[in-house]
């Protein structure tokens, strides 16, 4: 039996990912997390700031990991701006610690790296693949591009197995209210409970992205590493253009009630790449890899979920 290792253990994308993990019935599950009163039932947890050189270091030398999906990461674009040197140690040096850790404790493990569809910036493409040129405009992509970049040096310098993953936007229920699909969606639930005025206050509405569903990406995640590919990179999208206007539109279909729309500054970002649109053809020939959910199935759960939670 496999053991494998989940960082970010108690984030949005990881527990959609640990259960398909699960159901699979193949593996010895651990997990890092910072966040010192996550419990879990389901794995082994670390409790490792990944930041901190030695703790990164004690954690890896006790699991030994055959498979690492390394998800750890500061990943709110917006937030990046406000934080910078946080977002560059977890995300890079954060990273790097991991690496470095791996390659003296477990060399021969696989390691899945969850980059970000941010690093290709500004294209003046209708969709991006994977052979599109970088364009660093946040924060967040500079970090993410240094992650890479230490990838590339440990698979040369000390031959680890490294895949990495460029993910488009994706959402689902349970992702925290700063990211769109889930701020609006809460906003939504708490004027349908009389919590909230009847308006939504929004940010930049044209910014147009490719949305997918957590559980789809979860899914391609334990595809891709099964397959051998030291040193692939993959984008995981939709190929399906949403501008941000049409996700409030469709959550707004979603509720009775009427609701307004006014325009906050504080929520506009210093830069917005004006459209990050994938093309996933190489996951779908290589891997037949397609999504399962629709938009409106997501945004109907999302909202669903804060329904519950406000």
């Amino acid at each position: 039996m496999k053991r494998v290792l989940v960082t970010g253990c108690s984030g949005f994308l990881a527990p959609f990912l640990i259960d398909g993990l699960l159901k699979e019935g193949e593996a010895e599950l651990f997990g890092l997390t910072e966040v010192a009163d996550f419990r879990s039932d389901k794995l082994a947890v670390f409790h490792v700031d990944i930041v901190d050189k030695e703790q990164v270091d004690a954690a890896i030398r006790a699991i030994r990991p055959d498979m690492v999906f390394h998800l750890a990461a500061v990943s709110n674009v917006k937030f990046s701006w406000e934080a910078p040197d946080l977002t560059y140690k977890v995300n890079f040096i954060g990273s790097v610690h991991l690496l470095d850790a791996v390659a003296r404790f477990s060399p021969a493990c696989r390691v899945v790296l969850m980059s970000s569809a941010e690093v290709y910036g500004r294209t003046g493409r209708e969709t991006i693949d994977e052979q599109t040129g970088i364009s660093i405009e946040t924060p967040y992509s500079l970090s993410k591009y240094a992650m890479e970049k230490a990838a590339e040096f440990y698979m040369k310098s000390k031959d680890l197995d490294i895949t990495r993953i460029r993910s488009f936007n994706f959402i689902g229920p349970g992702q925290q209210g700063k990211f769109v699909a889930s701020d609006f969606a809460s906003q939504v639930a708490a004027v349908e409970k009389g919590k909230q005025a009847p308006v939504i206050r929004v940010g930049n509405l044209t910014a147009v992205r490719d949305f997918s569903d957590v559980r789809d990406i979860a899914r391609y995640l334990r595809v891709i590493a099964r397959a051998p590919g030291t040193g692939a990179i993959y984008n995981l999208a939709s190929g399906i253009p949403h501008s941000i206007a049409d996700i409030l539109n469709i959550l707004l279909s979603l509720s009775a009630q009427q609701i307004a729309v006014e325009v906050d500054q504080q929520k506009m970002r210093p830069v917005d790449v004006p459209r990050l649109v994938g093309d996933c053809s190489l996951i779908r020939q290589k891997f037949n890899l397609h999504p399962e959910y629709r938009i409106e199935q997501t945004l109907l759960d999302i909202l669903d979920f804060w329904r519950s939670a406000v």
